[in-house]
């Protein structure tokens, strides 16, 4: 370790900059194959800190890096694809490999499960808020002035499922900047 530290303690500022520049090269092309972060990082032997480093104040690499993955992404979709023309050759599992493009090009992959799932949720609400109107209307002694209300305690409930249903898709969309990461 010491004879290591000596060594880099010795080079000169222009051979660390090559010797940076290298890694990085080792690093997006190890992405690039192997789809990962920490994959990468062994490969280029690096700290998954100087990672962040680089992409954080190296703008040149983060856009490298957006591209290298766009890259990966599409040799995923390659192999789909290539799966679909030859269904005979077994070469690994079809569920993994959706699950491999969902999480890389969501945009593209992935079901767009939670958006219909709120829109329902909004309809819901816009078909109980008629049945309470047309409840109201039938009994009019009982109800408030606003016929277009739930109840509070409906009401309540309501909100805190469409609460419980926000947070989720922003777990979702959290898990997928994690995943990217």
């Amino acid at each position: 370790m010491a004879e290591e530290e000596s060594l880099v303690a010795g080079r000169s500022n222009s051979q660390r900059k090559e010797d940076a520049f290298k890694r990085k090269q080792l690093w997006l092309a190890a992405y690039e194959e192997h789809g990962t972060i920490k994959k990468a990082c062994e490969i280029a032997g690096i700290a998954r800190k100087t990672y962040k480093n680089w992409s954080s104040s190296d703008l040149d690499f983060a856009k490298e890096v957006d591209e290298r993955r766009q890259s990966f992404a599409e040799s995923l979709e390659e192999l789909a694809l290539e799966r679909v023309r030859n269904p005979d050759r077994n070469r690994g599992s079809d569920v993994l490999l959706i699950g491999l493009l969902n999480a890389n090009m969501p945009h593209k992959y992935r079901p767009q499960s939670a958006d219909s799932d709120r829109d329902a949720a909004k309809d819901l609400i816009l078909e109980w808020r008629k049945a309470a109107s047309v409840m109201k209307a039938q009994m009019p002694s009982q109800g408030s002035d606003d016929e277009s209300e739930l109840s509070p305690p409906v009401e309540r409930v309501l909100h805190e499922v469409l609460e419980k249903r926000a947070k989720v898709v922003q777990t979702e969309k959290d898990e997928e900047e994690n995943i990217e990461e």
